[in-house]
């Protein structure tokens, strides 16, 4: 097996895509796992997308694979600590994921590929890993080099775009709409998961009175890095037994209802470590930006909050078993100002963007 962090084009290929590229690409299936909330736990679970590849020797391949990841020799898929370790030894595998910063390496055989898109945050999946006919993949990618070309209803050439890049289409009615593509082979593309022929795209949209052309990713980059870096601001936690750590507060969103996360990490021999958790996931919906506080594991977890005026009591509680949560409403502004990014993940999630609304509500009066 050999492994090295993977390249900014096969990063588009760690996740599921459409089932024509599927099987241009060889995806034989992916296995998502995740630590636990303790971080050292391993649980996984396997999506099948071309069952015709999935042979006996590729079983026994992503076996080995995963095992060796597993183990003391690499550490990838060790536990959340390890993952970390192994990512920060490679600067070049990090790169900014639809949600969050991310980790991309790919391990190989002789005839497989495996893709690997990780994530050390807690409260998510930690890892997922999409799985291949080398040969078909890296023929697709090759062919895809060539960029997606785009043609008026004469077969006028307009523009190129690199694969997986966006154009904006704008309808007769002036409404504008962003659209990945992916290349497909010479004269097709898919446009947001529909398939074309790149003359039957020209004529339709020549037919509807669209205008397209494509999205600058100049200007996407500078749209998407706005928000400022995380701040790396540490806090004083006095635990129930009298000791004291300095913390540092994480927001992420929990993988079955996009509720919000609040946790703590404390540094340690210069890595991030998980240090607690701040919120529990209950089955009550909440209002936004409000968690249930786990006290049952954390006690002293409400003065805390309430301390570095990060959270307010809600004066409600949830009973799950022989506890009782508190609900708290986290401060907004305190969350942005440590976790800017993924404050905005989280609002994202939620279709709680305040700026937007504020800007629609401004253009109609």
């Amino acid at each position: 097996m050999n492994i090295r962090p993977s390249t900014e084009a096969e990063r588009k290929y760690t996740y599921t895509l459409s089932m024509q590229l599927q099987g241009q690409t060889g995806c034989i299936g992916h296995l998502r796992g995740d630590f636990d909330r303790d971080g050292n736990s391993f649980f996984t679970s396997w999506d099948d997308h071309w069952d015709k590849w999935k042979t006996d020797e590729f079983v026994a391949e992503l076996d080995e694979v995963i095992n060796a990841l597993r183990s003391d020799e690499y550490g990838l898929l060790q536990n959340r600590s390890a993952m970390s370790k192994y990512a920060a030894q490679f600067p070049e595998s990090y790169y900014q994921g639809i949600y969050c910063t991310e980790y991309g390496f790919r391990a190989e055989t002789e005839k497989h590929a495996f893709l690997f898109r990780c994530n050390p945050s807690p409260g998510d999946y930690n890892f997922y890993c999409y799985c291949y006919v080398k040969e078909r993949l890296d023929h697709h990618m090759k062919e895809a080099e060539k960029g997606i070309l785009f043609i008026d209803s004469s077969y006028n050439d307009l523009f190129r775009i690199a694969d997986g890049e966006m154009i904006s289409i704008t309808d007769a009615a002036g409404k504008k709409s962003e659209c990945v593509c992916h290349y497909i082979d010479e004269y097709h593309v898919e446009v947001d998961n529909n398939l074309y022929h790149i003359g039957q795209f020209a004529q339709i949209m020549e037919r509807s009175g669209s205008i397209y052309a494509p999205v600058e990713s100049g200007t996407r980059q500078a749209e998407e890095e706005e928000p400022e870096e995380k701040t790396e601001q540490t806090l004083e936690y006095k635990t129930w037994f009298g000791t004291t750590d300095q913390v540092t507060l994480t927001v992420s969103t929990y993988m079955d209802n996009d509720s919000l996360y609040v946790g703590l990490t404390k540094e340690e021999d210069g890595f991030s470590e998980f240090y607690a958790d701040v919120t529990v996931n209950l089955s009550t919906p909440v209002p936004p930006y409000c968690a249930f506080v786990d006290t049952n594991n954390r006690p002293e977890v409400e003065e805390f909050l309430v301390k570095n005026e990060i959270a307010q009591s809600m004066g409600l509680e949830q009973i799950s078993g022989y506890c009782k949560y508190p609900l708290y409403m986290f401060n907004e502004q305190k969350l942005r100002e440590f976790c800017p990014n993924e404050v905005a993940i989280y609002e994202q999630k939620n279709k709680l963007n305040k700026d937007q609304d504020k800007k629609r509500t401004e253009k109609s009066r």
